[in-house]
């Protein structure tokens, strides 16, 4: 039998020797390998990329959490790869050193030295190496986040400019930064007023019956854009607290000769680019709200927006300084973010991408922020973005107001130095009416039912009229509460950021379904009333929303735009075999199934005209129920024989379905004050209801900013 062949070791004077493994002849490159794993350098290697996955599985959503920008991750893989050959080379000389201090067999001394042998060739000696070279991609992060966080110390010097009774809105700031404009209530509607900061003089700039608001300056201080009421009655208000406006156009008035002429049809936050050239506007000229471009004389619209949803709307442009980008609020039913155009490759950036809601974006002048108010710290506070040169997010969201007020419509000095924006204070509660259940017509006075200081919405009756199921901000995120009509109690059934709106029940009263972005996009939730077992229902990243139980509990409609438009569609109430059920464009907040199950009340855009109609459960074409005031929220009586609902968030009517004239039940005697959402009780004898209102508001101003 061969006997087998173990070559000698070499000493460590011969492993030095660059020839002796390393010499580019056969065999090296294995012998390379041979020596690498007796050395144990693979398994250093190993254990470095253990720590490093651990790190980067750390470090990313810290750097999520802190809105630090993609490119951030990029500086920690470069550091790990940095850090990678100082590993090896500390692993080598580590077992050089190790070998060198163990002395050979024959000089008796083995014993002594085996405990050296196993700090420095063991296990704990690789992973110290490979948690050293970790460390220094840690610091490399920790010191670039460091740089963008120190940005965040803002210590800015507040004024009031605004004093009057009332609420002072939508400020504008003139090229010259001396005077500002803003828009006041006079008598039934709101006027633009302008004000000198030096002499304190205010001045009334246009006159009428009309509603007027969202006033722009022109570069050269000559000419004011703003936006009218297009009827003498009607107050400007969006559709949702945040949402996009209707039925309103663009004026633009003369300062010198006092002159007003119509402008832009049908369009929305006026907003000039910096030279003057062009004016954007959100309109919905080819279907949803977009973004548009006109030019100075307010021809030649360009559409700068798009979007894969219908569903989505986009508001608010404001230009950047050097008039390449548009940033705009983006709306998902209840999820606002902050988008950015690139107006030559329409790529669109996202700088908010989560929970909060993050509204009415102002690009400064100098070009590094955008800001934009958010209730992100638990009251809607003005924060800024730090914005990179493309229009991507250049580090984590900074904060620039405190305090419980709404600080909303940031405009920024020409010079970057000052910011106007207004505060408001405003709330909603929900009341309840006294009704007729035959007729619907009042029986006495609203009365609160659930008020707090903060936003109490979108009530809902539990099945045996005892309990309400609605959405409050009161614990500081927007979550599901209950409320006891036996004992006036109130609890939290949901707790977490994202937004849980608009409860419905289960005809047994033991679930609640509802929408909620707090898996990151609006989805159908399943709440067990009882255990407060949550289920999410559907799982896409389509926008799904507005859940209604059947009178059997066994499926739940709901309106969803997975097709690219919001339509009707249905599924099990355990999420199962969802299926679109419309094919028409659904608008509004409700869906209504009938007693029998067997078809789905839900309101028709149509194409512009809107109309309430019915559509088989089994699949069908739809067809037009009644012809009905209103048509958002639709709330059956308990005989079926009428519907509730509200015109223009301030007048509540009852349409009887079988074809009589509908009849006013209520409004407020406050013009200023908002009806939404109403339902009708089980028992006919109630209707509930969102009353909105505003309080006060006055415009302040901020410096040492930037």
């Amino acid at each position: 039998m061969a006997q087998e062949v173990v070559p000698a070791p070499l000493d460590d004077a011969a492993r030095l020797q660059p020839g002796c493994v390393l010499r580019f002849r056969q065999g090296a490159r294995v012998a390379v390998i041979t020596e690498g794993k007796r050395r144990r350098i693979l398994r250093a290697i190993a254990g470095y990329g253990i720590v490093a996955f651990a790190l980067l599985q750390i470090v990313e959503p810290i750097m999520h959490g802190l809105h630090l920008p993609d490119r951030m991750l990029t500086f920690v893989v470069l550091a790990l790869a940095l850090a990678f050959p100082a590993v090896v080379a500390v692993s080598w000389s580590l077992d050089v050193l190790g070998r060198r201090l163990l002395p050979t067999a024959h000089s008796g001394a083995g014993a002594i030295a085996a405990p050296h042998r196993e700090l420095l060739a063991s296990p704990t000696r690789l992973a110290l190496a490979a948690v050293a070279g970790a460390a220094i991609a840690v610091t490399v992060f920790w010191v670039a986040a460091r740089g963008r966080m120190a940005a965040l110390s803002i210590h800015p010097t507040l004024t009031q400019v605004t004093f009057a009774g009332g609420i002072e809105e939508y400020p504008a700031w003139s090229p010259d930064g001396r005077s500002i404009l803003y828009v006041a209530r006079v008598g039934q509607s709101r006027k633009v007023f302008r004000k000198d900061l030096e002499s304190g003089k205010e001045e009334q700039l246009t006159q009428g019956p009309h509603d007027e608001l969202q006033p722009a300056w022109f570069p050269d201080g000559r000419r004011v854009l703003f936006v009218r009421a297009q009827r003498p009655d009607q107050k400007l208000q969006p559709g949702d607290v945040f949402g996009e406006f209707d039925e309103g156009d663009v004026w633009q008035l003369d300062l010198r000769a006092g002159t007003e002429i119509a402008f832009v049809r049908n369009a929305f936050n006026p907003s000039y680019s910096p030279d003057g050239s062009r004016i954007a506007v959100d309109a919905s000229w080819a279907g949803p709200r977009r973004i548009w471009v006109v030019d100075a004389g307010g021809h030649n619209p360009q559409q700068v927006t798009t979007d894969s949803s219908e569903q989505v709307a986009h508001v608010a442009p404001s230009w950047s300084p050097d008039g390449s980008k548009i940033v705009f609020q983006n709306i998902e039913r209840t999820k606002f973010d902050v988008r950015v155009v690139n107006l030559e490759t329409k790529q669109i950036n996202s700088i908010t991408n989560d929970y909060p809601a993050d509204v009415r974006p102002a690009w400064s002048p100098l070009g590094k922020y955008v800001y934009f108010s958010s209730d992100r710290s638990g009251s809607t506070n003005l924060w800024r973005a730090a914005i990179t040169a493309d229009g991507a997010l250049d580090g984590p969201l900074q904060q620039v107001t405190t305090g419980a007020g709404q600080d909303v419509e940031p405009a920024i000095s020409r010079d970057g130095k000052l910011i106007a924006f207004t505060t408001l204070r405003q709330n909603a509660d929900i009341w309840r009416l006294p009704v007729s259940p035959a007729k619907g017509l009042p029986t006495g006075d609203p009365e609160p039912l659930i008020s707090t200081t903060r936003e109490d919405s979108r009530g809902a009756w539990s099945p045996d009229g005892s309990s309400v199921a609605f959405n409050s901000d009161r614990g500081g995120d927007m979550n599901i509460w209950l409320y006891s009509l036996q004992d006036g109690s109130t609890r939290r059934l949901t707790s977490g950021r994202g937004g849980d709106f608009q409860p419905n029940w289960s005809p047994d009263g033991r679930a609640i379904a509802f929408f909620s972005s707090r898996s990151g996009s609006p989805s159908i939730w399943k709440l067990e009333v009882e255990s407060g077992k949550l289920t999410r229902l559907t799982s896409n990243r389509a926008i799904n929303a507005n859940p209604f139980f059947s009178p059997d509990g066994g499926r739940i409609a709901f309106q969803s735009d997975q097709s690219g438009r919001t339509e009707v569609w249905t599924m099990n109430a355990d999420g199962s075999g969802a299926r679109q059920l419309t094919n028409v464009g659904v608008g509004g907040h409700f869906l209504r199934w009938t007693d029998a199950g067997d078809a789905i009340v839900f309101r028709c855009a149509c194409g512009g005209k809107a109309a309430t109609m019915i559509v088989p459960a089994a699949g069908g074409e739809p067809r037009q129920l009644v012809d009905q005031k209103g048509g958002s929220h639709i709330s059956f009586s308990p005989d079926r024989s009428r519907i509730m609902d509200v015109v223009g968030h301030k007048v509540l009517w009852v349409s009887p379905i079988g074809g009589a004239a509908p009849e006013k039940v209520f409004e407020f005697a406050d013009p200023s004050v908002r009806i939404d959402y109403p339902v009708w009780s089980p028992d006919g004898k109630w209707v509930l209801f969102d009353r909105l209102q505003p309080g006060e508001g006055d415009v302040w101003m901020m410096s040492n900013v930037e």
